[in-house]
């Protein structure tokens, strides 16, 4: 898994970080030095006329349309392909199948008449594919990722995201009904290496984002991230900051949910405390109810401090009460 995210890190974030940290701030000064491409291509190219080339500009817009592919088009894309390719494909299959193109006939099997139905849909689940949950955490985190990283720079992400994951959950639920074999229920603790992954990502984007909001913040003529406005002392100092504030922040989440109790532990406390009540009354004779009586105190008398240390300073003078019942 862990193999699985660092490839798809990078395959998934380098474009979009290549635009924020090469493209934007230092397109200026990396241009003159690949000018012998245009010499190059000018010399080899046949004919009396120029080459017609345009100067470099810079477009500050660009990262942002990259996240609109990466928060719309892509994930349209993907749904595509995940769910709606696959069911095509199958129903294809299975048309050709019938028709005779592609193997044996499902007809020309001789099943007992009152297993026929139930044979042919188990025959049917055989040949679906088997479903890989890995899949489904990794294209959430890989999402995650880009909400984390550089949604600062197309502040819709997250709704975008929204809106795919509504879809994501109901499609996700029709491949696993009717798209894949039963998958097998594991139970497990936790998600296990992708919350690795999922912490590394946010502390990662607690510096991405400072610096492509510092980068990208500039002279509004459109002159943003350009070399010579970028000053590393000012850089650095945000990028620290930020780091220190998401620090801090999840220093303080983690000690109030670490106070707060899960409602598994409270029915786990619950079922103990009960468990440990009817132990004592099966064992002992008594009632532990909260409206039992106290032995020396009558029931109409209320129970207060007071009460109860007379009781005690009685006990221990008669000596007569036993070691249960104390």
């Amino acid at each position: 898994m862990q193999k699985q995210f660092v490839l798809n890190f990078i395959t998934s974030y380098m474009p979009l970080a290549f635009t924020a940290f090469v493209y934007i701030p230092f397109g200026h000064v990396l241009t003159p030095y690949l000018n012998f491409w245009r010499a190059t291509a000018e010399r080899v190219t046949f004919g009396t006329k120029e080459l017609p080339t345009k100067d470099f500009a810079i477009d500050p817009s660009r990262i942002s349309k990259q996240m609109f592919y990466f928060t719309v088009t892509a994930q349209i894309v993907n749904f595509a392909t995940e769910v709606v390719v696959p069911y095509l494909k199958r129903k294809g299959m299975d048309k050709a199948k019938e028709k005779g193109i592609l193997g044996k006939k499902q007809a020309d099997i001789k099943d007992h008449e009152e297993e026929a139905a139930f044979l042919s849909r188990v025959r049917s689940e055989t040949e679906l594919e088997v479903y890989d949950v890995t899949g489904d955490y990794r294209e959430m985190v890989i999402q995650y990722g880009y909400l984390a990283l550089f949604s600062v720079a197309w502040p819709l992400a997250g709704c975008g995201f929204l809106i795919n994951n509504w879809v994501e959950l109901r499609s996700d639920a029709l491949k696993i009904a009717i798209g894949s074999r039963r998958p097998i229920p594991w139970r497990t603790d936790s998600i296990g290496p992708w919350l690795n992954a999922l912490g590394f990502l946010s502390w990662l984007g607690s510096l991405t984002s400072s610096a492509i909001v510092f980068l990208c913040s500039g002279d509004p003529h459109g002159s943003q991230g350009a070399a010579a406005n970028v000053k590393a002392g000012g850089l650095l100092l945000s990028v620290l900051l930020a780091e220190h504030f998401f620090l801090v922040v999840q220093m303080a989440v983690r000690f109030v949910m670490a106070k707060m109790d899960s409602p598994g532990l409270q029915k786990e406390r619950k079922e103990r405390f009960l468990t440990k009540k009817r132990l004592l009354h099966e064992h002992l004779g008594q009632d532990t109810s909260p409206k039992a009586a106290i032995p020396g105190i009558s029931a109409s008398e209320k129970i207060t401090r007071e009460a109860l240390e007379d009781h005690a300073r009685q006990a221990s003078v008669k000596g007569q009460e036993t070691p249960e019942e104390m």
